[in-house]
């Protein structure tokens, strides 16, 4: 059942009247939102509306594209991460992100699993072999891939490396976790097999997810927020959402009367 919104409820993050332009593209237009601690909020909108825009705001990768400017703010348990003192590296290890297509690293699936222990520091084999089967399992891999840890990852079959990129964000225990259409790169069963993965983690970390998939948004999310061109225009639980919805617009595009549809 989604989690009570009251005043007592920790926030775990928050923007308030956050703006990002693409050179002379307006992508976000400011938007404020929170995300309950340990909740699982959908954004849900047509392609280009600024869904993916808003979740790479969460761990700072506009930082990677020198023509992005971002303004306004963006808060992890209350603390400012636009900062210029804000240890992005350390942001990112708290902050994980999955994206829609699968990011293998070159090398085994066990360099894979190990990468970001191994940057942080790691260096104790022992230890980092424990992280990397308690990562694994945790994705749902392990009884899948404990024979090939010392396979190359990119040779592994497609409908797994999704979850090796899991299994790689969860080897740092991250608090939250963003998820870019995960699934829209897998057919329907394996969609759904990361879905049930998706469904086991939502009880230690705090999930925002992207989706294009509105029955996925319906099926794992807490909370529900409708974004279109660029700014929010209705977000609270997700069977309010989806069922009574307040704003015409957001009605609109659950019945598909919008001209702003999914893509």
């Amino acid at each position: 059942m989604p989690q009570s919104r009251n005043p007592l409820v920790e926030t775990k993050l928050e923007t308030d009247r956050l703006h990002v332009r693409y050179g002379q593209t307006h992508a976000l237009k400011g938007v404020n939102l929170s995300v309950v601690a340990g909740t699982t909020l959908a954004i849900i909108g047509a392609g280009a509306s600024g869904k993916t825009t808003l979740l790479r705001c969460f761990n700072r990768l506009h930082d990677l594209d020198p023509s992005v400017r971002v303004e306004g703010s963006v808060k992890l348990d209350g603390a400012e991460v636009l900062g210029p003192r804000v240890d992005v590296r350390s942001l990112r290890r708290r902050v994980g992100m999955i994206f829609t297509q699968p990011t293998v690293l070159p090398g085994s699936v066990f360099d894979n699993v190990a990468f970001g222990l191994r940057a942080k520091g790691v260096r104790s084999q022992a230890e980092l072999e424990e992280r990397c089967r308690a990562a694994l399992q945790r994705a749902m891999l392990w009884d899948r891939v404990s024979s090939m840890l010392r396979n190359p990852a990119p040779e592994l079959p497609r409908e797994l490396l999704q979850h090796l990129c899991v299994a790689r964000v969860l080897a740092l225990d991250p608090e939250v976790l963003l998820l870019d259409d995960p699934t829209a790169s897998l057919d329907p069963v394996s969609g759904l097999a990361l879905e049930e993965t998706i469904l086991a983690l939502r009880r230690d970390h705090t999930v925002v997810l992207a989706t294009n998939n509105l029955e996925q948004a319906a099926r794992l999310s807490d909370a529900t927020c409708y974004v279109a061109n660029g700014e929010v225009v209705e977000t609270g639980e997700t069977p309010h959402v989806f069922n009574r919805p307040t704003d015409t617009r957001t009605e609109d595009f659950l019945a598909g009367r919008s001209s702003n549809l999914p893509t």
